[in-house]
């Protein structure tokens, strides 16, 4: 997956919220699932702001070849966000989106649609479970004093390039831990949310790309709509 692929992926999981879609069976662990994630789903939807560090560990198909890991942070206020990941810092205020990228020193500017991509979208790990998922409880893990569940997550679209997911999230805090994603070419790729702090101070001013900040940057307008022959 391109990194801006994997980008639009992230910024679109982590501030989106709608209605759980359930099992049409149920066991009584799975009930006890289904109430854990509206709970996870209800504790977000009242943040008016959150900060939150994730990594990404890609991990190839070939099993002789290196895993790769990487970092990134979020700030998101209502339908706003900014996003640092590999290399490129996204700023979105709810209407225009800015991509800057680093190695080229190089801002595309563009209207923003959050609809306008339905590849997958592995950083969806705070409402990946919401729509387009049946679910079952597999288990829970223990990690020092942290007791996490576990769900295994399979895609209703059998098209879809991965078929399964598998959730792991913080049964005491009601908050999201990780998401693995495996998908059929043979690859995975695991996101882990190491902070998550909601409901700071952020100010407006972050959600938009400042040029002067990035000194000699050249910016790539595709707002400006095309004149007529």
């Amino acid at each position: 997956m391109s990194k801006s692929l994997l980008i639009t992926f992230i910024t679109i999981s982590f501030i989106g919220f709608s209605f759980i879609q359930t099992p049409k069976k149920e066991t009584e662990k799975d009930k006890a699932t289904t109430k854990l994630l509206k709970d996870v789903s209800k504790k977000y939807k009242m943040y008016k702001t959150l900060k939150a560090d994730f990594t990404v560990l890609q991990t190839p198909a070939d099993p002789k070849a290196a895993s790769k890991k990487d970092n990134g942070n979020l700030i998101t206020k209502g339908n706003s966000f900014k996003l640092v990941y590999a290399g490129q810092e996204i700023f979105c205020n709810g209407k225009i989106i800015w991509t800057y990228t680093k190695e080229t020193n190089e801002c595309q500017k563009e209207t923003y649609n959050p609809n306008a991509n339905n590849s997958i979208n592995p950083a969806k790990i705070f409402t990946v479970w919401e729509k387009g998922f049946l679910y079952e409880s597999d288990g829970s893990s223990k990690v020092g004093n942290i007791e996490y569940a576990k769900v295994k997550l399979t895609p209703t679209d059998k098209s879809k390039p991965y078929f399964l997911m598998n959730l792991e999230v913080d049964k005491a805090a009601k908050t999201v831990h990780s998401l693995k994603i495996s998908f059929k070419a043979g690859n995975k790729q695991t996101y882990t949310v190491t902070s998550q702090t909601p409901n700071t101070a952020v100010d407006d001013k972050t959600f938009e790309f400042d040029a002067s900040k990035y000194p000699g940057v050249e910016i790539i307008d595709l707002t400006a709509k095309k004149k007529k022959p």
